[in-house]
């Protein structure tokens, strides 16, 4: 099976290793080692479980805590890591732990995965986001202790800290605590500050964090940054204020969400909103509680999602900011397509626009296929938000998920797969990329009418 994994293109090898985790994680949570005595989860309920953690989604068809085990939440945890990181990556720290020489292919699988572009500093590469991962990760733990040790006692309550600060940071968005998620933490600071930390480093992908290590302790941090790494924290900081300030003027007075609160309560669910929608799947509200305006912005902010290269899913900031630059760039009749000081190639600008379509199709025919096979007219607005929630591997749901029926939870499951490694790369993995004579010819130019 490793033979035959590595002799495959990288993209492929992206999706074969998603496709044996989620397989293998099914068979081993449908073990009865792993489930609850009262456990009523069936074969097919433990696969769609087993694809949301791998794809770092957080939908679930059944509640986490009362099927499994803490076998089975321990083996959530490692598909979950497993997933966040990337099965490609964990193979290369594999070969660098024991002094094994990467092949060409390995590395290129990695950089393809973890959207890295430096193949000279790929080993310190490789090594950092492992050290970085499991930092983050224990601080987070850590700090979320002091909440719920004193709450759930010394063994659970550590265990539940080190779970949500994995699922957070993987930008997953299960968690162990009930069927509530977070909601009766809405107003912790401790708790939310410290998930919403986890969940913003983990989306901001494995290049920034390289960069940010490699030059925030050296003189004039910000001029040595990458522009990558630039465009990344300031697209993610104006959509996180986008998003507080347009749920917190849409629910401010919606008394099922935020109208009982006082200001700085509601200043941080909202907050805490525009951080999960992006990436995660935690919730602090009620989704059907939320009014139509809400969920539609909240899906664009899922349609966007998170940074590169990451643990996060939806479109990418990065690709809508290069979207934006080219529209505005046509609009205005300007020669290049320019974005903060710096002039897009055409091939990033080709890729973005492909990345769109391909993105918006899936997207679409989903949606047709899920309002078809359910039937039900009256929540299209949910099923709508589900698709995309899925898509984007954020992961949260206006309670729909265990409502589904088996041909649509089949198509979140693709969807989710798409999602996480990438409409793009998933097309990629099954087309045959050595093009024929016939399709590099240039013919005639075509007079043709658009617009």
């Amino acid at each position: 099976m490793y033979r035959f994994l590595t002799s495959q293109p990288p993209a492929r090898r992206i999706f074969l290793s998603f496709a044996l985790v989620s397989f293998l994680g099914s068979l081993a949570l449908s073990l009865p080692i792993s489930q609850t005595p009262t456990s009523l989860a069936t074969y097919f309920d433990h696969l769609f479980m087993a694809v949301s953690m791998v794809c770092v989604t957080g939908l679930s068809v059944v509640p986490l805590s009362e099927t499994y085990s803490i076998w089975g939440q321990i083996i959530a945890m490692l598909l979950i890591q497993i997933g966040g990181l990337g099965f490609i990556s964990f193979i290369g720290i594999f070969y660098l732990q024991f002094q094994q020489k990467l092949s060409f292919s390995n590395r290129a699988a990695i950089q393809e995965s973890t959207s890295y572009t430096q193949p000279r500093s790929l080993k310190s590469f490789v090594k950092s986001v492992f050290l970085i991962t499991f930092l983050l990760e224990g601080i987070g733990a850590l700090l979320l202790s002091f909440r719920f040790v004193p709450l759930l006692g010394w063994a659970e309550g550590l265990f539940t800290s080190v779970f949500l600060a994995i699922s957070a940071f993987c930008n997953a968005g299960f968690d162990n605590l009930g069927r509530s998620s977070l909601i009766q933490y809405q107003t912790d600071p401790l708790v939310i500050l410290t998930v919403s930390f986890l969940i913003i480093t983990g989306g901001l992908g494995f290049s920034v964090w390289f960069d940010l290590q490699t030059n925030l302790l050296e003189k004039h941090p910000l001029k040595r940054l990458r522009f990558h790494t630039k465009i990344v924290l300031g697209a993610s900081a104006f959509l996180l204020a986008f998003g507080t300030i347009s749920t917190l003027i849409s629910e401010y007075h919606n008394p099922a969400t935020l109208g009982t609160l006082n200001f700085w309560d509601s200043f941080l669910v909202a907050f805490f909103q525009s951080v999960t929608v992006r990436t995660a799947g935690f919730s602090t509200v009620d989704f059907t509680q939320m009014r139509p305006a809400s969920i539609i912005f909240l899906a664009h902010q899922m349609f966007i999602g998170g940074a590169p290269g990451g643990t996060a899913g939806g479109l990418k900031v990065t690709t809508f900011l290069v979207l934006l630059a080219y529209a505005r760039a046509e609009i205005l009749g300007l020669p290049h397509v320019n974005l903060w000081k710096r002039t897009v190639s055409p091939k990033t600008v080709q890729k973005s626009f492909t990345i769109l379509m391909v993105y918006f199709v899936s997207l679409m025919s989903s949606l047709a296929l899920l309002s078809y096979f359910d039937g039900d007219s009256h929540r299209f607005l949910y099923i709508m938000m589900e698709a995309v929630s899925a898509l984007s591997t954020v992961g949260v749901s206006a309670n729909l998920t265990p409502t589904l029926n088996q041909a649509c939870l089949t198509i979140i499951m693709l969807l989710m797969f798409m999602g996480r490694i990438g409409p793009l790369t998933l097309l990629i993995s099954f087309a045959d990329r050595t093009p024929s004579r016939k399709s590099t010819l240039k013919y005639a130019k075509a007079n043709l009418l658009v617009g």
